[in-house]
C-alpha cells in the first residue's frame, strides 16, 4: 500500500515482511518514509498501526491512497523485527 501527501513530497509506503523461509507476517509490515524521493526512514510497525496510520493521514492530513495492492514481500531478519516490534 502506498499513501502520498497531498503536493507529492512525502510518500508512505507498507510493504508484507517475510523471513528466510518465506514465511509471511501476517501482523507486521515494513514502513518506508520516503522525501523529495529520498528514504528518511523504515521500520516494522503492526497492521493494526498501519491501518490507524492510513485513516489518520489521510481524514486529518489529505493524504491520497496512490496503490492500494499488497506490494512484494520484503525480506526481514529475526533481529531486525526486534529491533521494532
Amino acid at each position: 500500500m502506498q499513501i502520498t501527501s497531498k503536493k507529492g513530497s512525502i510518500v508512505l509506503d507498507y510493504y508484507p515482511i517475510k523471513n528466510l523461509n518465506d514465511n509471511i507476517y501476517q501482523d507486521e509490515v515494513l514502513r518506508v518514509l520516503s522525501f523529495r524521493g529520498e528514504t528518511m526512514n523504515k521500520r516494522i510497525i503492526t497492521t493494526e498501526r498501519m491501518g490507524d496510520e492510513v485513516l489518520d493521514r489521510k481524514d486529518n492530513f489529505d493524504y491520497i491512497i496512490t496503490d492500494n495492492s499488497k506490494g512484494l514481500p520484503q525480506f526481514v531478519s529475526h533481529s531486525q523485527r526486534k529491533l521494532y516490534v
